[in-house]
């Protein structure tokens, strides 16, 4: 919005004026806000031991992957040593399971007993022709009919012994497969647990006050909660937006500038890096009937860190009807805002305005202003409603 001339008001006092502007301007809304980290982590000791070590300083940036503490190793290296043995015993006795001869010796037992059936079988049907024509004596005849079911029964029992060793040595065998695999995942938490001995940080952010000293016992308890990490890049600005504003603008807001949110710190300095919108609150809070919105801000250098206050600078909707007059043109008038005009016939008239935050450094009159009208921003406090002026143009003022 470009700025009108200014002129100077006449005897006895001399003010600067200018031209009010009617044009469409965002509207911007300044909202009190806090930094919250994105992630807090709790760095937590998951095995019991004596703290042997502390590789940083509190209050400092660590990155993820870096060594914070050392937990004396020494019980879990043994404990590694011990599992580690347990499993070179169960592959052997998995090898050994495996290298058994039970089945094939209760196997070619089998085939004895059968050969000696074959061979009664055969005795037997010899002798019946010959004990019949009394050429053998019946006592040959029944001792080979004796022996023919001695060598039956001899294997039946042989068959028996062969399907109890397969049963045996497959039960031999799988129990010596899980001894090993029982073995192995004893290992493995053996050697996950000399692990956790060396604590690295998670993510990447500040440490804050270490909770335990080196040469504590930690892991029992809360005595295994031992620092926490913020993470500050990116880091969250969260702010409070009214009902009644959220209701207002919900149709209205420009989405594109929701990705474009500026922070005003407080020491009024502007952070040099904009912020998008994230996420919503899922519900008003009843206290202060508002809705929590969160943005999230880069933070390179760390600047910020949780827990600061500032206030966000947001356009929340478009006002095609707004009217732009310098901010020193305002003044408060029995607690409301308003502006001398200078009227066609040269006499200072009060007009109470409504403003609605500002934009390119000057105030948004939504109320009480059509635009075109000649504001006084200079000398106010010697002026009154209804006094006569002469105004005298003179060159315009750089700025406004």
């Amino acid at each position: 919005v470009r700025a009108a001339s200014s002129a100077m008001i006449g005897t006895p006092w001399r003010s600067a004026v200018s031209t009010s502007t009617a044009a469409g301007v965002p509207i911007m809304a300044e909202l009190a806000a806090r930094t919250r980290a994105v992630a807090t982590v709790e760095i937590r000791a998951n095995v019991e031991g004596r703290l042997t070590e502390m590789s940083f300083k509190e209050g400092n940036l660590v990155r993820k992957g870096q060594k914070l503490f050392q937990i004396d190793p020494r019980r879990y290296e043994a404990e590694v040593q011990s599992a580690g043995a347990v499993v070179e015993k169960a592959e052997a006795d998995l090898e050994m399971a495996r290298e058994q001869q039970h089945l094939v010796n209760a196997q070619s037992a089998l085939r004895e007993a059968e050969a000696a059936l074959l061979r009664a079988n055969q005795d037997a049907e010899r002798m019946k022709p010959l004990a019949a024509r009394r050429a053998v004596p019946q006592r040959d005849l029944d001792a080979a009919i004796a022996a023919q079911s001695s060598a039956a029964a001899a294997v039946e029992d042989a068959r028996a012994t062969v399907r109890t060793t397969t049963v045996g040595d497959r039960m031999g065998l799988r129990q010596a497969q899980a001894s090993l695999t029982s073995a192995r995942a004893a290992l493995d938490r053996a050697q996950l647990d000399r692990g956790e001995t060396a604590i690295h940080a998670p993510i990447s952010g500040l440490i804050g006050t270490v909770e335990v000293s080196v040469g504590n016992y930690v892991g029992r308890g809360e005595s295994n909660r031992l620092a926490t990490i913020s993470q500050l890049d990116p880091i969250n600005v969260v702010f409070g937006i009214s009902e009644a504003l959220y209701l207002r603008t919900v149709d209205k807001v420009d989405r594109k500038a929701l990705a474009r949110i500026d922070l005003i710190l407080s020491d009024n300095s502007q952070y040099p890096f904009q912020g998008r919108y994230t996420n919503i609150g899922s519900a008003v809070d009843e206290k202060t009937s508002t809705l929590q919105i969160a943005a999230k801000f880069p933070n390179p250098k760390g600047v910020l860190v949780p827990g600061m206050t500032g206030r966000v600078r947001v356009a929340l909707e478009k006002r095609a009807d707004a009217v732009l007059v310098p901010e020193q043109a305002l003044f408060d008038a029995q607690g409301s805002k308003a502006v001398y005009v200078v009227t066609s016939d040269n006499m200072v008239a009060l007009h109470n305005v409504v403003t609605e935050g500002s934009y390119q450094g000057k105030s948004v009159i939504t109320q009480g202003l059509a635009g075109g009208e000649t504001v006084i921003v200079d000398g106010i406090a010697r002026v009154r409603a209804g006094q006569p002026v002469t105004a005298m143009r003179a060159p315009s003022v750089p700025g406004r």
